[in-house]
């Protein structure tokens, strides 16, 4: 009888606190005192808090140096009827991504097949992917001001990752936060070093309920990526490297401390425009590369281009430059598909340990060494 009357009330205290955390939930007041934080070792944008039964994850704010929270979101494995946009169920079964490195984040977790939509999908170059698109399986939503909210809407996804991290990027998405359609801004591109863009596949994994999955390949990447760069520890020889080429009159390069700066630094070259502390990519007139490119002995990424003679089309000052004769000029679409989808920029985020191999073996400037590079390929 004693024992029935403790059983009843455990089971009331149980009720209760279901409700309690249900309540929570909707009003966004997650509970995070028994949470676990989850420290990263390279990345910025966001935060991983382990709890039982999920994850409370926040995406930082980039635009904001006080470390201040975007957004918040409570993953959890307890299955809850859709009643709140910052609460998501786990692991997700239907999402939009509109940026092709969300797909790779995703294809690297084997879960290509939860994707419905995808912004842009001729620039795909994920195989995988690409039959779905191909089987009608994914749609294409648009992207930028053409985006199509009505599709998204119609797909009814679980979640969209975007990116665009601000206040105006997330009005433009009010319509679909309105009806509960959680919206994740994705950072990665923020991100100073290489290997805390690939550091996003943890955020991606908690979303699949994969997060141990994608701490072991993450940690798999940074031994290989840190294994290479000791190996070129070795070597004295420093090539100073160009990257870019003018669009529209103005030649944009890599800040000095943005995660393409520290691929080079990493590699074992010298970037002439390495002293400044900017992430963002810095705006020049060609007048001003003219200046600073004497004795350069590598060019890189010059735009959609696949030779020497077609960069003219770009602007015919950069044959007067010594560099276009006397360097070596080296660009990363190697793998394109035929509507111009560059697999540099799809799964090179999660394989910087690819990307740094193919610059250490341009930057030791050998003969013959075209059949050893992944993304990047000699110009004639």
């Amino acid at each position: 009888m004693v024992r029935g009357f403790f059983m009843m009330r455990f089971d009331y205290i149980l009720i209760f606190l279901f409700f309690v955390f249900i309540f929570s939930c909707k009003n966004h007041k997650f509970k995070e005192t028994d949470a676990k934080i989850i420290t990263n070792k390279y990345a910025s944008g966001f935060e991983i808090n382990e709890i039982e039964n999920g994850f409370i994850v926040k995406i930082k704010d980039f635009n904001k140096n006080n470390d201040s929270t975007l957004q918040s979101f409570l993953l959890t494995k307890v299955h809850q009827e859709k009643a709140d946009k910052n609460v998501i169920n786990i692991p997700v079964r239907k999402i939009v991504c509109l940026s092709t490195t969300h797909c790779a984040f995703i294809s690297t977790l084997g879960e290509e097949n939860t994707i419905k939509g995808i912004g842009g999908t001729n620039y795909v170059y994920d195989f995988k992917i690409r039959s779905l698109i191909n089987r009608k399986e994914i749609q294409d939503v648009g992207y930028d001001n053409q985006l199509n909210l009505e599709k998204i809407l119609s797909i009814n996804p679980d979640v969209v990752f975007a990116f665009g991290i601000d206040n105006a990027g997330i009005s433009s998405f009010q319509k679909l936060i309105d009806v509960g359609i959680p919206v994740v801004f994705v950072g990665d591109f923020k991100e100073k070093y290489p290997l805390g863009r690939t550091e996003w596949i943890k955020l991606f994994g908690c979303f699949f309920n994969k997060y141990q999955q994608a701490v072991h390949y993450f940690d798999s990447v940074e031994n290989n990526y840190h294994n290479k760069i000791n190996i070129i520890k070795l070597e004295t020889q420093k090539p100073r490297v160009l990257v870019g080429l003018p669009w529209q009159g103005t030649w944009w390069v890599p800040g000095g401390d943005s995660f393409f700066a520290k691929f080079i630094k990493d590699a074992g070259g010298d970037y002439i425009f390495s002293d400044n502390s900017l992430n963002e990519s810095i705006p020049k007139t060609i007048e001003e590369i003219f200046s600073q490119v004497k004795n350069v002995d590598i060019w890189l990424n010059p735009g959609p281009y696949n030779s020497k003679h077609s960069m003219l089309y770009a602007d015919k000052r950069i044959q007067e430059f010594p560099a276009f004769s006397s360097s070596k000029i080296y660009n990363n679409n190697k793998r394109v598909n035929n509507f111009g989808g560059n697999d540099f920029w799809e799964s090179g985020v999660v394989q910087p340990d690819r990307v740094l191999n193919d610059l250490i073996i341009i930057f030791s400037q050998n003969e013959n060494i075209e059949n050893d590079l992944y993304y990047y390929k000699l110009l004639e």
